[in-house]
């Protein structure tokens, strides 16, 4: 498990990119990055009282978490944005107009991974995404482990 805790400001969603970058297989990386975008950038605009957050929001200054966690196994790659507010995961939408600035980052959540959800912590909440990968020749095929199971606790151990 490794972790980057950032604050909630936009320029934090290119260092998260660029860290996972470097830590995740190459068969998942683009999808795994993609969701981390989303992810965080939907944590730093509605989760933190940024402009435009909804009711609830936890009001700036706390930090988030990713956690990202590569089975050694090779059997999948699990991801977890923790924000500070406890407001829960809305449902996807069904479309988004053509022409609109925002608004498919669920979507892409839906698409990319293959297990996904969120978990109330002590502080807010953890949006969570889980990625197979290709079977590995040496992995036996019986890590099945869901989301949840693999994004315990968080990184802080909240």
């Amino acid at each position: 498990m490794t972790c980057l805790y950032l604050p909630p400001v936009p320029a934090s969603v290119g260092a998260a990119r660029r860290w996972a970058a470097l830590l995740l297989p190459d068969d998942v990386r683009d999808d795994v990055v993609l969701v981390l975008s989303e992810l965080l950038t939907n944590a730093v605009t509605h989760a933190t009282g940024a402009p435009g957050a909804g009711a609830g929001a936890a009001g700036g200054g706390e930090e988030i978490e990713v956690e990202v966690v590569v089975d050694p196994g090779g059997g999948h790659v699990a991801l977890a944005v923790t924000d500070p507010s406890d407001q829960p995961l809305p449902p996807a939408p069904a479309t988004v107009a053509a022409g609109a600035d925002h608004g498919r980052g669920l979507l892409l959540l839906d698409a990319l991974a293959q297990d996904h959800g969120w978990t109330p912590r002590a502080k807010g909440k953890s949006v969570w995404a889980l990625f197979r990968r290709p079977r590995v020749p040496n992995w036996d095929g019986r890590g099945g482990v869901r989301g949840p199971a693999v994004v315990r606790a968080g990184c802080a151990g909240a």
